[in-house]
């Protein structure tokens, strides 16, 4: 009986330790994976979600790529008015944001001084 309880609670412990490993590396697989990235160009297409609040907006950098942003909460001094104002002036803006299943998610916005 006592062979018994020192394999199942040697094979418990082991079990146990292989769980919390794998827990640990697909923790931090999951946070890798979310690089930050940056870039710079002009918002050309702004939608709110009300007068303080932005849901998305439309940037194209210097090489004419377009990039799509999703705007989680809120960005400050950025509202969708202040969005709209840098479009019809022309004024650059940086973009910090994350790639989440295909998605641009707004990390910040910042003025391209």
């Amino acid at each position: 009986m006592n062979n018994f309880k020192i394999r199942f609670f040697s094979n418990f412990f082991f079990i146990t330790t292989l769980l919390v490993m794998y827990s640990s590396f697909a923790c931090y697989s999951e946070n890798a994976t979310k690089e930050i990235k940056q870039v710079s160009g002009y918002v050309v297409d702004v939608e709110s979600l009300s007068l303080k609040q932005l849901k998305s907006f439309e940037l194209i950098d210097q090489n004419d790529s377009k990039f799509i942003f999703i705007v989680q909460g809120d960005l400050g001094k950025f509202s969708p008015s202040h969005m709209r104002e840098h479009m019809l002036l022309g004024e650059s803006v940086i973009v910090i944001y994350r790639t989440e299943n295909g998605i641009n998610i707004v990390e910040s916005v910042n003025d391209l001084d």
